[in-house]
C-alpha cells in the first residue's frame, strides 16, 4: 500500500486519541483530587491533553496541511505582546504559551473530527458519540460521590452563611469550567435522545438538572434548565415563519420570566438562596450577576494602564505582566481577559471563535433545518453568555474536546444525512 494512501484511511492512531478523549474528564478529576489532597496535581492533567493535542496535530499533519498551519498563525497573532513584557520583566512564558495552547485547543479538535469524517463519516460519529456518553458518565459518577459527602464544596465557608458546605463539585477542581462542560455533553445528549429514544431523553434531562443543583453554580443549573426546555422545540422553531416564531418566543419569554418569578423558593431549598440574598444587599444586582468580576476588571485595567504604554497594550501585556503586580490576574470575563492579556489580537480571536462558530450553525439550520445546528446556535449563545460574565470558557482546559467536537459534529451530521435546500453545497474549508 502507497504511504499517501495509507494516510486517506482510519488509524490505530486515530482510535488511540479518540479512547483517551473518552475518560480525559476522569484525568481531570484525579487531576483535583491530587491538588486538593496534596497541593499538587503533578501537572497530571496538562501533559495528558498535551499527548491528545500532539496527537492530534500529528494526524492533521499527515491529511490537511492548511488547517496544520493555522495553529501557529494564531500564536504569532497572540505572542508579541506578552514576549515584550517577557524582555522587561524577566520570569517565565510558561503561562502564556500554555494559555495561548488552550485557546487554539478547540480548533485542534474541531478540524481533527472534521478530517477523520472525510475518511469515514459513521466511525467519526460513532466514536464521538461514546466520547460524550462516557464523559457523561464519568460526571454522573462524580457527582453521586459527591451527594454521598467526598470531595469538594462549590463554595468556600463564608462567615455570613449558616450552611457551610454549599455545593458539590466532586473531585473536580473548578466548578465553573466543570458547568460549561455539563451544558455542552447535556446539549448534545439531549438532541440526540430527543429525535431518536424519549426515555432516555427525559432521564438525561433529570440527571443534568440534578447534576447542576449539586453544583450550584448559576451558569449550571440556569443553562441547564434552558437546555431541557428548549431542545425539544428546536424541531418546531425550524418549521415555523417569522410571525409564528415571534409569538413562540414572547411565550417562551413568558414561561422564563414565571420561571425567574419561582427562582427564590428553588434557590431556598438548594440553599444558594442566603449568598445571592447577602451579595444582592451589598453589592446589588449587578454584584449578583458578575461576582465582583467588574471590581477585578477595573483593578487590572487601572494597574495596566499606569505600567504599560498604550503600544504595549494594543499588543497585550500577557499573564507574566499582569501577575507581576497582582495576585489577582484574571477578572474571569473572557473578552476582557483576553483583551489584557493578548491585546487587540486577543479581542479578535474571542469574537472570531464565537462568531464562526454561531454563523456556521446558522447557515447550516438555513441550508440543511438541522437540528443539531439550531441546538449549537443555542449552546454557543450561552457559552458566550457565560464567557462574558464568568469568564473560563475559551480558555477552559475542561472544555475544549467536547466543544470542538460538537461543533464539528453539526457540519459532519448535515452532509451525511441530509440535501442541502437550496442548489449549492456548503463547503468546508480546511
Amino acid at each position: 500500500m502507497r504511504l499517501s494512501a495509507y494516510f486517506r484511511q482510519v488509524l490505530p492512531l486515530d482510535k488511540l486519541i479518540l479512547f483517551l478523549c473518552s475518560c480525559y474528564l476522569l484525568i481531570d478529576a484525579c487531576n483535583g483530587f491530587l491538588l486538593n489532597q496534596f497541593g499538587r496535581s503533578f501537572g497530571l492533567s496538562a501533559l495528558y491533553k498535551l499527548l491528545i493535542l500532539t496527537l492530534m496535530l500529528t494526524c492533521l499533519s499527515l491529511r490537511s496541511a492548511k488547517a496544520f498551519l493555522l495553529f501557529p498563525a494564531l500564536f504569532v497573532l497572540l505572542v508579541p505582546g506578552p514576549f515584550y513584557s517577557w524582555l522587561q520583566v524577566g520570569g517565565s512564558l510558561a503561562a502564556d504559551l500554555g494559555l495561548m495552547l488552550k485557546l487554539i485547543s478547540p480548533f485542534i479538535a474541531f478540524y481533527y473530527l472534521l478530517s477523520l469524517a472525510q475518511l469515514d463519516k459513521a466511525f467519526a460519529l460513532k466514536s464521538m458519540h461514546r466520547v460524550f456518553i462516557i464523559n457523561y458518565l464519568i460526571i454522573l459518577v462524580n457527582f453521586v460521590f459527591g451527594s454521598l459527602g467526598y470531595g469538594y464544596t462549590s463554595y468556600l465557608p463564608q462567615a455570613h452563611l449558616t450552611q457551610v458546605d454549599l455545593g458539590s463539585k466532586g473531585f473536580f477542581n473548578a466548578a465553573n469550567e466543570l458547568s460549561v462542560v455539563l451544558l455542552v455533553l447535556s446539549a448534545w445528549l439531549l438532541q440526540y435522545y430527543w429525535r431518536h429514544q424519549k426515555l432516555i431523553f427525559l432521564v438525561v434531562a433529570a440527571s443534568s438538572v440534578w447534576c447542576a443543583s449539586l453544583m450550584l453554580t448559576k451558569t449550571g443549573l440556569l443553562g441547564t434548565i434552558i437546555l431541557v426546555l428548549l431542545i425539544p422545540l428546536m424541531p418546531v422553531l425550524l418549521r415555523l415563519n417569522w410571525s409564528r416564531l415571534t409569538l413562540l418566543i414572547f411565550l417562551m419569554m413568558v414561561t422564563i420570566s414565571l420561571l425567574i418569578w419561582q427562582a427564590p423558593l428553588l434557590l431556598t431549598h438548594l440553599g444558594l438562596a442566603e449568598k445571592l440574598q447577602h451579595i444582592y444587599q451589598q453589592q446589588g444586582l449587578l454584584g449578583v450577576l458578575l461576582s465582583n468580576r467588574d471590581k477585578y476588571a477595573a483593578e487590572i485595567w487601572q494597574m495596566a494602564s499606569f505600567y504599560y504604554s498604550d503600544s504595549h497594550r494594543f499588543f497585550g501585556i500577557g499573564l507574566i505582566g499582569v501577575s507581576e503586580h497582582l495576585w489577582k490576574y484574571w477578572a474571569e470575563s473572557d473578552p476582557f481577559d483576553l483583551l489584557i492579556f493578548y491585546g487587540i489580537a486577543g479581542l479578535m480571536f474571542f469574537v472570531w471563535i464565537f462568531t464562526g462558530f454561531i454563523a456556521q450553525n446558522l447557515k447550516l439550520c438555513r441550508l440543511f433545518s438541522s437540528e443539531l445546528a439550531a441546538t449549537l446556535v443555542l449552546l454557543n449563545l450561552l457559552l458566550l453568555l457565560v464567557s462574558c460574565i464568568a469568564g473560563h470558557v475559551i480558555s477552559s482546559g475542561m472544555l475544549w474536546p467536547v466543544w470542538g467536537f460538537i461543533n464539528a459534529a453539526a457540519l459532519i451530521h448535515s452532509f451525511a444525512d441530509t440535501k442541502p435546500k437550496k442548489a449549492e453545497p456548503l463547503h468546508v474549508t480546511q
